[in-house]
């Protein structure tokens, strides 16, 4: 419990460094993050998604689109392979929490959308399949298909 708090506590204070490094400096550091991510082994991948995703909350909205903004275009700059296993991951990982997308913010939703819109069409197609090419790819897809932006599915 203690090695889980203090890990939890790690992962807190990391997103909100993070989040309030200029642009410039945040995305290296993801995308160096992001390839370390891609190494670890399924049940490493799962402990750091859990911890982000009991933190990300303690952030402010502001900041984490800040995370999100840079943790999207880092990914767009990848292999469509490692973007899949890393949406995978994620979206495992909240399929198997179904709270957490009752409980994720609508506001938080269309704010990620509208930064999704922004990119570059390339880079915005490129998440795009691979996100729902990984939506389709899990046990229950329905549970993301009800919170997607229509927007997006333009």
């Amino acid at each position: 419990m203690v090695k889980e708090k203090t890990t939890s506590t790690f992962v807190e204070n990391i997103l909100i460094i993070l989040s309030n490094l200029p642009t410039g400096l945040r995305e290296p550091i993801i995308r160096n993050r992001l390839k370390e991510f891609l190494m670890f082994d399924d049940a490493e991948k799962k402990e750091i998604i859990q911890n982000i995703l009991a933190n990300y909350g303690k952030i402010n909205n502001e900041s984490i689109l800040n995370l999100i903004q840079s943790w999207l275009n880092s990914l767009s700059e990848m292999r469509t392979d490692q973007i899949n296993s890393i949406f995978y991951h994620y979206l495992l990982e909240i399929s198997l929490k179904p709270d957490f997308l009752q409980n994720l913010e609508t506001d938080l939703v269309n704010s990620i959308s509208k930064i999704l819109i922004s990119f570059p069409e390339r880079k915005k197609n490129k998440l795009i399949y691979c996100f729902f090419e990984m939506i389709l790819n899990i046990p229950n897809p329905r549970l993301f298909t009800k919170i997607i932006p229509t927007g997006l599915l333009k």
